[in-house]
């Protein structure tokens, strides 16, 4: 589609800018949504600072680790130099490492400033599937993360970075784009009117490794993902992943779901 824009004089990654975007409009979600959480606007900015440090890091290690035979096939073709670090550098993110690597820094950043993790998570959650569509979006004006071959209602790629140009491709990407905008809607309106805040996270591990399960049906870069035992990374990720939010969910059961409180401080 449209790899990059041309913005004075200069090519800007489509990918990138809507990656901005989309972080841009999950932080403001995420300010709406702490009056719930009783966190201040500095904390909110903090904690989305650990989190897109962690996602960055995270997203490109399980894409080094998945697409390792990619790695060592550049390394060996151009060398180990300055050029070729940044193009590892530059291209190839995972989603699910993203996620992890966003989870475990917001984990230590709670940690730190003593605060419960809920708390943050309940805040933040409603604007993960948000940013995370837009992400999509760029996914496809870059032409990766693409389908399978479609003569029916699949689009023919002319410059793509990574999908194979003049092939009917199915436009997977559009798709979990759309179910993402989906459950963002639901998970905010279920935020806003449910008092249970924090169970708003269940809702996203639960219903986005659904969707994930069903959009990896028509994934057509398995050469990119890994596949382990006949399934993608992705999706062995996904099936993890909800069975540890039915752990935490019966966990939370059992409690009788409290809601996480800020912390009194002494002064």
């Amino acid at each position: 589609m449209y790899p990059y824009i041309e913005f004075l004089s200069m090519e800007i990654g489509t990918y990138g800018v809507f990656c901005v975007l989309g972080g841009a409009l999950a932080f403001l979600l995420a300010l709406l949504n702490r009056r719930h959480s009783g966190l201040d606007f500095y904390d909110v900015a903090e904690a989305a600072a650990a989190v897109i440090v962690g996602a960055v890091v995270g997203a490109k290690v399980l894409y080094l680790i998945v697409d390792f035979d990619t790695v060592q096939h550049i390394i060996r073709e151009h060398g180990m130099n300055r050029e070729t670090l940044m193009d590892l550098m530059q291209g190839g993110f995972v989603f699910y490492g993203g996620f992890l690597g966003g989870l475990l820094a917001l984990f230590i950043y709670a940690g730190l400033m003593k605060m419960p993790l809920q708390l943050y998570l309940m805040t933040i959650a409603p604007g993960i599937p948000l940013a995370h569509a837009f992400g999509r979006v760029g996914c496809f004006m870059a032409g990766c993360c693409y389908g399978i071959p479609s003569e029916v209602c699949g689009i023919a790629f002319e410059n793509a970075l990574g999908a194979p140009n003049g092939i009917k491709l199915f436009p997977v990407q559009l798709l979990e784009s759309a179910l993402l905008l989906v459950l963002a809607v639901i998970m905010e309106i279920y935020y806003m009117r449910s008092k249970r805040h924090h169970c708003v996270i269940y809702l996203y591990l639960f219903l986005y490794p659904v969707i994930r399960l069903i959009t990896e049906q028509f994934r057509y870069d398995d050469a990119q993902r890994g596949i382990f035992l006949g399934l993608s990374t992705s999706t062995w990720i996904s099936i993890g992943i909800m069975i540890v939010g039915s752990i935490l969910f019966l966990m939370d059961w059992r409690k009788g779901f409290p809601e996480p409180e800020l912390p009194e401080y002494e002064e």
